[in-house]
């Protein structure tokens, strides 16, 4: 190929073919001595493979501290939940204050206080319920349930006796993130005071054999009464006596 020179032609562009010449050895063409390229090659690899040169890396080199800092402070925030997530777990707890309490016998004129046997840390909600499942309910001057869990049965008089009340099984439940336990059930009767009294039926028996006296209680409160000691003649008797 020739171009204008001066108004002439016939003479090469010297620069022309070292430039054409130094494209084609560059980019791995193949071309036959003293050929011209007159339009620039490229090629495009991808991915990039090319290795990295000092003023390429020189930019990741001065990023490796901040991604070392980076990494520690995700392990930390890692670990402090891990620490916060198992103090949790050591923490929350629920558990019997009572387990062994199975029956409660109060008097009509009394009433009776009834703490929930379960328990929890942290504060955990406590409710009553009837053994059929069924929630316990307040009814005014006879039955409460307190906000810490204490079963309240008020004094009544006979006319007010219910047995759905004064004479069923309840059991209490303990809640918190730790999960949920039941008590076993207890048995809650109430029983009137009435006067009664007690008497020694007479016993017969010939000298020196032996005589067995007993105590005779009223049926209506033989299931609640025991007998602490025995008298005569206003002198107490004890085992160790003759």
């Amino acid at each position: 190929m020739t171009v204008p020179w001066r108004g002439g032609y016939g003479r090469r562009d010297h620069r022309l073919l070292r430039f054409s010449a130094r494209a084609s050895l560059g980019l791995g063409l193949e071309r036959s001595p003293g050929s011209i390229v007159t339009t620039p090659a490229r090629s495009v690899a991808w991915p990039y493979t090319a290795p990295c040169t000092r003023r390429d890396c020189t930019p990741f080199q001065r990023n490796i501290p901040s991604l070392y800092g980076m990494w520690l402070v995700t392990l930390f925030l890692l670990y402090s939940f891990q620490e916060v997530h198992s103090e949790d777990v050591v923490s929350t707890r629920l558990y019997f204050v009572n387990a062994s309490l199975q029956r409660v016998t109060f008097s009509s004129s009394v009433g009776v206080s009834l703490p929930c046997p379960a328990g929890g840390a942290p504060h955990a909600l406590l409710r009553w319920y009837l053994a059929t499942g069924d929630d316990i309910y307040d009814v005014p001057h006879i039955r409460h349930v307190h906000a810490n869990g204490t079963l309240q049965l008020y004094p009544f008089s006979p006319s007010a006796f219910n047995s759905f009340i004064h004479d069923n099984d309840y059991f209490c439940t303990a809640e918190n993130q730790a999960g949920k336990i039941r008590s076993p059930s207890i048995r809650v009767k109430a029983v009137f005071r009435e006067p009664y009294t007690v008497r020694v039926a007479d016993q017969r028996s010939m000298r020196g054999n032996v005589a067995v006296f007993k105590c005779l209680i009223p049926a209506a409160v033989q299931e609640y009464v025991s007998v602490v000691s025995w008298e005569k003649d206003t002198v107490s008797i004890v085992p160790e006596m003759d």
